[in-house]
C-alpha cells in the first residue's frame, strides 16, 4: 500500500475507518505480540487474520449464555462462524420455551424470518430425535 502510487504512499498515511480505536489497538498489539485482549465487543469486530478469528470463536462460545444467544447466533450466522453458530443454536433450542417472551425474537421475526425458520427446523429436529432414542430405549 505505501510502495506504491497510492493515496497512502504520497501522504504517508493510512487511514483506517469502521472500526474503533480500541479494537484498532488491539489488533496491533495482537500482530506484534500474538496476544489477543478479548472481550465482547472486539470479538465481534471483522479481522481477517485465521488464527485470531478462531481465538475469537472460542471467546464468543465461553461467553455464550441465554441472554445473548440469539444475537450471537445472527452474528454468527452473518459471518459463517459455525462453531459459534451451532453452539448459539444448541442453547437456543435448549429453552425454545423461553423464545418467543424475547424482544430480540420479536425483532428478529420482522427482520430476518428465514433465521427464525431455521431455528424451529433446528428445534423439531432435536425433538424428532429425542422422540426416537426415548422409544429406543422403552424398547430395549
Amino acid at each position: 500500500m505505501l510502495e506504491n502510487e497510492m493515496e497512502e504512499s504520497r501522504s504517508g498515511t493510512i487511514k483506517i475507518s469502521e472500526v474503533s480505536y480500541d479494537a484498532l489497538r488491539a489488533f496491533v498489539n495482537y500482530l506484534y505480540t500474538a496476544e489477543a485482549w478479548l472481550d465482547e465487543q472486539r470479538a465481534c469486530e471483522k479481522y481477517q487474520v485465521k488464527h485470531l478469528k478462531g481465538f475469537y470463536k472460542k471467546f464468543l462460545v465461553s461467553k455464550l449464555n441465554w441472554d445473548n444467544s440469539l444475537m450471537t447466533y445472527v452474528f454468527a450466522h452473518q459471518h459463517g462462524a459455525k462453531l459459534v453458530l451451532d453452539a448459539a443454536l444448541c442453547l437456543i433450542t435448549d429453552n425454545m420455551d423461553k423464545l418467543t417472551k424475547k424482544e430480540e425474537y420479536m425483532e428478529l421475526v420482522g427482520k430476518d424470518p428465514r433465521l427464525v425458520m431455521e431455528i424451529y427446523e433446528a428445534y423439531l429436529s432435536k425433538q424428532v430425535s429425542t422422540a426416537v432414542l426415548k422409544d429406543i430405549s422403552i424398547k430395549s
